[in-house]
């Protein structure tokens, strides 16, 4: 079953109508951001001037997923 989930961050929101949480939360990054694997020209770039690796946590794998 399919709900209508709020999607969005601040005064920016979308209606998304998908199976649950993860989906719609996926449907909507697909077009506002943009991810891929880090060079090692990226990674010194970045480490160098500040950029923190963050890990995510099995906790918040997990809240992604609820409905």
């Amino acid at each position: 079953m399919k709900r209508i989930y709020i999607v969005g961050t601040g005064q920016t929101v979308r209606l998304v109508r998908a199976p649950n949480r993860a989906q719609a939360l996926a449907h909507v990054a697909r077009s506002t951001i943009a991810v891929s694997v880090a060079t090692q020209d990226e990674l010194v770039k970045l480490l160098t001037s500040g950029t923190q690796v963050e890990d995510v946590s099995p906790a918040e794998t997990c809240d992604m997923l609820e409905a």
